[in-house]
């Protein structure tokens, strides 16, 4: 059972928390972003969603919260509740409701309001316990098991209006983590972070993955991708253009194919994920000196 008491009855490893059947969205007026688009979310797994600019990363992740309404199929997830259906369409349910059950983390959120950050964290409570009903010693609690775990504790009390990019970044991450939902989905989590904390956040993925979470995310470094992703899904050309394991995701003729651009894929020298190497034709010219 999670903090918030909702039973996980359907919380086994590898079991589907988040379904969507041949779907597609887009935007009012224009043609769907994708279509006929499948997949499925598993609890203690990592799905990572790459693909150009305008592949419809983003527009996937509205679409799978049910923030944006569907042009075909449907989304779904695991009923959690003994009383729940087994599945619930996700577009049937309140936004309160789906806050209890999913989670996401916007790609670029920013703060015109001067809150503090352990304030901005708490946030994420209220979308699905609403504003006076939660417990504030527990919710304090949660809050700042959040911010440990993204390692920016010793910003609670700092006005959000004054963090760096990738400090609010991970703010963000921590609002999300604050929820404790089932599935959680962040868009580019690593973006606006330095190296370092690019690893931490991919770190804190597997950590996610490994306490049973179904977890999905969306990036641009292939590499990345590499490192933490189960499963990857390429989007591109307006719906799927790959969907497997890294390995066989991130081909040089995929990744030549999809991006316009010429790789060489190797086996990393530490662990067996694939790694990717850009290999422009002007870097024969560079001497490296």
């Amino acid at each position: 059972m999670s903090e918030q008491g909702i039973p996980a009855d359907n919380a086994a490893a590898g079991s589907v928390a988040l379904e969507a059947d041949t779907i597609a969205a887009g935007y009012t007026g224009k043609p769907p972003v994708f279509a006929d688009l499948s997949l499925k979310l598993k609890r203690g797994s990592i799905l990572a969603v790459i693909g150009p600019n305008g592949s419809g990363k983003t527009t996937l992740f509205r679409a799978l919260t049910g923030e944006l309404p569907l042009q075909a199929g449907k989304v779904r997830i695991a009923g959690t509740q003994r009383n729940d259906e087994a599945w619930i369409d996700i577009h049937r349910l309140s936004p309160r409701a789906r806050a209890l059950r999913l989670s996401r983390v916007l790609q670029n959120e920013r703060s015109a309001w001067a809150v503090p950050v352990a304030d901005y964290v708490e946030a994420g409570l209220f979308a699905g316990e609403g504003w006076f009903s939660h417990d504030p010693v527990k919710a304090s609690r949660k809050v700042k098991r959040s911010l440990e775990a993204v390692g920016i504790a010793q910003l609670a009390d700092r006005p959000v209006t004054e963090l760096s990019g990738g400090e609010f970044r991970r703010v963000v991450i921590a609002r999300a983590l604050v929820q404790d939902t089932d599935i959680i989905l962040l868009d580019e989590p690593t973006a606006d972070l330095d190296l370092a904390h690019q690893m931490e956040t991919l770190e804190l993925l597997l950590g996610l993955a490994a306490s049973g979470k179904a977890v999905a995310f969306s990036v641009h470094d292939l590499n990345q991708a590499a490192m933490v992703a189960d499963e990857i899904l390429l989007l591109a050309g307006g719906g799927t253009a790959a969907f497997g394991s890294p390995s066989e995701v991130l081909t040089p003729e995929i990744i030549g194919k999809t991006y316009g651009t010429r790789v060489i894929v190797r086996r990393h020298p530490v662990a067996d994920i694939p790694q990717i190497i850009p290999d422009p034709d002007w870097i024969a010219g560079r001497s490296g000196s």
